[in-house]
């Protein structure tokens, strides 16, 4: 990786869109190794929007910094793309097309061949890519930065959900090693991030609208602040303890954006939902899914998240009909 980032041209890193925490502390530790190890500066790219008031605490407290993708020219020629936490072709980056990434480092199942990329790191094993990162620093053996260890111990434990959801044994070890390196105080700003009044009415129509098809809890959202929206109520949605399955939908800047979440480690609801929504558009592992599909101008756009919905519930293995309000 040392002998493509020392290749002459500026480096932007490029997480996906909406990064989350696992995006942002990748990138910023690419960025770091980046500067430290060949003198390199580099540019974190958003392609997105930073919603989650955790996401924007990180990005604050931690000083990371984001340009937006549309100030930077990515297929200028002399430009180098390292893709973080994404992979080429996939519909949550916004890799121009036709550009070749010099760089791909991604802890989620190969969905593109990367043989004829420059350096490839692809480790679904691991769950999250803030280890991969982790490992590379610790490789490095460079003075580890409070920020950039904050940065990554709360990548990790957010992806794994305080290493209780697909977390691998890189990934304790990884979190064994950054803690001593934290920052106590930023890293419980950021994990307590203060929120605005919207947020409350969020889960109040998420649970208002929750409908439970036997094993399963599904909420269509309506229009939602911020993608990660859905993310986060279908987390908090499979805390019900009679469901198996949880998935919400919501509408935001024209698409449709859906997340799946289960409690079975047999099955692969990153496939389930690539089935439902198509394998350009889903993406994800066991047990955590996500993905976006665009919605046709003036189209329904209620009428198109209940068929997604329905298609959701019968991937699952359950009855669209009858259900029950999970709340009545």
């Amino acid at each position: 990786m040392l002998a493509v980032l020392e290749r002459p041209g500026p480096l932007i890193i490029l997480p996906h869109d909406n990064p989350d925490p696992d995006a942002l502390a990748s990138a910023a530790t690419l960025r770091f190794l980046a500067r430290e190890l060949t003198d390199k500066d580099a540019t974190i790219a958003l392609g997105g929007y930073v919603g989650r008031a955790e996401n924007r605490a990180m990005v604050r407290y931690l000083n990371i910094p984001l340009v937006p993708v549309g100030e930077l020219a990515l297929d200028a020629p002399d430009v180098q793309v390292a893709l973080v936490d994404t992979q080429p072709g996939r519909t949550n980056n916004s890799l121009p097309p036709g550009v070749r990434p010099t760089i791909v480092i991604d802890h989620h199942p190969q969905y593109v061949q990367t043989r004829d990329l420059p350096f490839a790191d692809l480790r679904d094993g691991y769950g999250a890519t803030s280890t991969i990162l982790t490992e590379y620093l610790m490789d490095a053996r460079l003075r580890v930065e409070a920020k950039i260890a904050t940065a990554l111990f709360y990548g990790i434990m957010a992806e794994t959900q305080d290493l209780g959801r697909e977390a691998s044994t890189p990934d304790m070890d990884a979190c064994s090693f950054l803690y001593p390196h934290t920052n106590k105080r930023r890293l419980a700003k950021i994990e307590n991030a203060r929120v605005p009044r919207e947020y409350f009415g969020a889960f109040r129509s998420a649970i208002a609208s929750a409908l439970v098809y036997d094993r399963a809890v599904v909420s269509i959202l309506g229009d939602i602040r911020y993608p990660d929206m859905v993310a986060e109520m279908a987390d908090f949605l499979l805390r019900c303890d009679d469901v198996d399955w949880a998935a919400a939908l919501g509408r935001y800047g024209g698409h449709l954006y859906v997340s799946l979440r289960t409690t079975n480690r047999d099955v692969n609801a990153g496939q389930l939902l690539q089935q439902v929504l198509g394998s350009d558009h889903a993406g994800g592992h066991d047990m955590i899914a996500g993905g976006r599909v665009a919605l046709p101008v003036d189209a329904d756009w209620e009428a198109t998240a209940a068929a997604v919905r329905d298609r959701l519930i019968g991937a699952v293995g359950m009855a669209a009909q009858p259900a029950v309000r999970l709340c009545p």
